[in-house]
């Protein structure tokens, strides 16, 4: 049977997962999870690749024991070889082990730690949707091995995607209910990654009818307004592949190319631009080929476009940047900013929302001044009002 979804657990956890199995599959998302889903009679290593090799996200329902399981593990690199989106659903406080933290460094990951669970697993649906209705596009290159992609501290590289418009497809199945809504989700979420926000519009999705239960990066957002937990994505330029010593490495570049006044007025300018829609000076702040979150190396020109989209589908939107750290880059010539950013929004439908972002961009100084290469960041929307 076709499915959207791959969710990884431990067999300790699997009162949770059947749990966002079953509420993933109330939204009209397609899981497969083991051991209801593997073929009678079949080997369940092999049924075990095909699902996540045919899958277009993988969730992981992370926890002290889903950490030391090797069955795990091996789902983990097949979901990176296969170029999945990975989305953490943490459910323990601990710290992945060092194999683990190879691949999820990067990746979305949503903290359900903190009770009622099923707050948190409303947030993961709507993540999930928000994944699912981006363009098909962004589903090349899921072949390439994991051994390409750039280093575990950054997210996975795609290749490069065709610009403009027509890199957005038809929305998956699960958004044939409201596919106007969900595209401009699917839409604002692209576009709010370069903007160190991804999970911001999403905290505007349509109104739910049903009672909501309360995920953070656009990065992630309860209903009326819905607060999205964070996805948490990242920016960065092209690197050779990292072996776990090499990331261990003390970083090379011991120069600062720009100083914390410099780099706080270039971010605060950044966002000044989009606040008051000028999209065309915000990209200018863009270099050539922008690489972030899961997506992969993307056009100036693609992200443009989609930038545009965003600010046509937040009718109002207020930044406030607070103060911007420099710290030393692993890679020469360039210096990572590291700030936070106070946001405010209204969609179209005029639903709102409010958080804070905490941003980490990575800029190169270029002939006609700092560009932008890589940015990561993580999300945290303000709780909403108890009904």
């Amino acid at each position: 049977m076709a499915h959207d979804v791959f969710i990884s657990h431990s067999t300790n956890n699997r009162s949770v997962a059947n749990a966002v199995c079953a509420a993933l599959e109330r939204d009209g998302i397609r899981c497969w999870i083991a051991p209801r889903d593997v073929m009678p009679g079949r080997p369940y290593s092999g049924e075990i690749t095909r699902a996540i090799q045919q899958s277009r996200a993988f969730v992981l329902i992370f926890s002290e024991h889903s950490n030391n399981s090797e069955q795990v593990l091996r789902e983990v690199q097949l979901a990176a070889n296969s170029r999945l989106h990975i989305i953490q659903f943490r459910i323990d406080p601990v710290v992945p082990s060092d194999d683990l933290e190879y691949y999820l460094s990067g990746p979305h990951w949503l903290d359900a730690v903190t009770p009622p669970l099923e707050n948190h697993i409303e947030q993961l649906q709507t993540s999930v949707k928000a994944l699912l209705a981006l363009p098909d596009a962004e589903e090349k290159g899921k072949a390439e091995p994991v051994a390409a992609r750039r280093p575990a501290r950054s997210e996975p590289i795609g290749e490069p995607r065709p610009t403009g418009p027509a890199a957005v497809a038809t929305p998956s199945p699960v958004a044939v209910n409201s596919p106007n809504v969900w595209k401009w989700v699917a839409l604002a979420a692209v576009a709010i990654t370069i903007v160190g926000g991804a999970a911001l519009f999403l905290t505007f999705g349509p109104a739910r009818s049903k009672p909501a239960t309360t995920i953070a990066p656009v990065s992630s957002i309860t209903p009326a307004p819905q607060t999205l937990s964070a996805v948490q994505p990242t920016l960065n330029a092209e690197t050779p592949p990292v072996t776990p010593s090499s990331m261990a490495a003390p970083p090379t570049n011991t120069t600062k190319i720009v100083s914390d006044a410099e780099a706080e007025r270039y971010a605060k300018a950044f966002y000044h631009e989009m606040e008051r829609g000028d999209v065309s000076k915000a990209a200018s702040y863009l270099d050539e080929t922008i690489d972030y979150y899961s997506f992969g190396p993307k056009d100036k020109a693609f992200v443009t476009e989609q930038m545009r989209q965003f600010v046509n589908a937040l009718s109002l939107r207020s930044f406030t940047v607070g103060d911007v750290k420099v710290q030393d880059s692993p890679k020469p010539m360039t210096s990572t900013l590291v700030f936070d950013v106070r946001y405010s929004a209204r969609d179209v439908l005029g639903n709102s929302g409010t958080g804070h972002t905490r941003v980490e961009w990575d800029v190169v100084k270029r002939a006609d001044g700092l560009k932008i290469v890589r940015s990561n960041w993580m999300t945290y929307p303000d709780p909403s009002p108890s009904r």
